[in-house]
C-alpha cells in the first residue's frame, strides 16, 4: 500500500514537473500552446438572417424600416428563448470555409445603411444580451454625420467614432452598403445594379471605385475591411455578372433582400453569396424565421 501511494506520489510529481516546465517554456520563448477549435461536423447550415433599418424610442414613429426599441428588445427575448444564439457573419464565413463550429440555431441580425440609432438605442440592447449584428454602412453617409454635431438619430447616420467603438465591443461586424451609390442618381442606376445595355467594364470600374473606397473607409476606424456586401435595394444584375467584381474586392458574402432562409455549406464558398433576409416591419411575424425556406 504505502509503494503504491509512493508511486502515485511520483507520477504526479512527474506530471507536475512537465506542466511547470512546458509554462516556464512558453513564458521563456514567447511560445503560445495551439488550442483546438471545435469542428462542426454539419455539411450544411439554415442561417435566417433579419434586417432591421432604423429604432426608435417612440412606438408611433414606427414604420416599414423602423421599429421600436421595445419591439427590438422583445426579438432579443424571442431568440433567446426560443434556443437562436446571434452569430457575426465571420463566424458564418469560418463554418464554411473552415468548417468550425457554429450554434446549433444560429441567426444573424443585420442593420441596413448605418443609422446613429444603430448605437444610441440598438447597440445597448446588443450589450444588455450580449447580442452581435452586422450593420452595412454608407461610408458618404457617414462621412458627412462625422462633422456634424447636432444629429437627428432618426436619419442621420453612424459616425466613425462610434463605428469604432461598437466595433472595438467585438459585437457588432461592419458590411459595405457602398461608399455613394445608395441614393439612385438622375442616370437612372438602382443603388450598385447595373444600367441596362452598360458595358461590363464600365460596370466594373464603377463598382472597383465605390466599393474599394467604402472598404478602405470602414478598414479605417474597424480595423478590418468588411466581409459583406449588403446589395442598397437589394438591387443586383440578374445574371450575377457583379460577383466577379466583388470578390475581386476581397468580399466573402454578399446579402439580398430575398426573405428566406438561406442554407450555406461546408466548403462551398459560393453558398454565402445571395443571402436572404427577412425584412422586420412592425407587422413582421417573427414565427416565420423558425419555417426556414418560404
Amino acid at each position: 500500500m504505502v509503494r503504491k501511494k509512493l508511486f502515485t506520489l511520483c507520477c504526479l510529481f512527474f506530471v507536475t514537473a512537465i506542466l511547470m516546465a512546458a509554462g516556464l517554456f512558453s513564458y521563456m520563448y514567447g511560445y503560445t500552446p495551439v488550442t483546438l477549435i471545435p469542428v462542426d461536423s454539419r455539411e450544411e447550415i439554415d442561417i435566417p438572417i433579419i434586417m432591421y433599418h432604423g429604432i426608435t424610442e417612440t412606438p408611433y414613429k414606427e414604420s416599414e424600416y423602423i421599429v421600436s426599441a421595445v419591439r427590438f428588445e422583445n426579438d432579443l427575448k424571442w431568440l433567446n428563448n426560443n434556443g437562436y444564439t446571434t452569430i457575426l457573419p465571420s463566424q458564418l464565413i469560418s463554418y464554411v470555409k473552415e468548417g468550425t463550429s457554429l450554434p446549433s440555431k444560429p441567426v444573424i441580425l443585420s442593420f441596413d445603411d448605418g443609422f446613429a440609432n444603430n448605437y444610441t438605442l440598438a447597440f445597448p440592447l446588443l450589450k444588455k444580451y450580449n447580442a452581435k449584428a452586422v450593420v452595412a454602412i454608407i461610408g458618404s453617409e457617414s462621412d458627412i454625420s462625422s462633422g456634424t454635431i447636432y444629429k437627428d438619430q432618426l436619419h442621420s447616420n453612424l459616425s466613425w467614432g462610434e463605428i469604432a467603438i461598437m466595433a472595438d465591443s467585438g459585437l457588432v461586424e461592419f458590411a459595405n452598403h457602398s461608399y455613394s451609390l445608395h441614393a439612385a442618381p438622375e442616370n437612372g442606376r438602382k443603388g450598385a445594379d447595373m444600367l441596362p445595355g452598360e458595358n461590363f467594364e464600365q460596370y466594373r470600374q464603377i463598382l472597383l471605385k465605390d466599393l474599394g473606397k467604402n472598404q478602405t473607409t470602414i478598414e479605417e476606424p474597424t480595423g478590418v475591411p468588411p466581409q459583406v456586401f449588403a446589395w442598397p435595394y437589394g438591387a443586383y444584375p440578374s445574371d450575377r455578372c457583379a460577383d466577379s467584381v466583388l470578390k475581386e474586392l476581397g468580399f466573402e458574402a454578399t446579402f439580398v433582400s430575398y426573405q428566406h432562409t438561406s442554407t450555406v455549406k461546408a466548403g462551398y464558398p459560393e453558398s454565402l453569396y445571395g443571402l436572404g433576409r427577412y425584412l422586420r416591419t412592425p407587422d413582421f411575424d417573427i414565427n416565420k424565421i423558425t419555417v426556414g425556406h418560404l
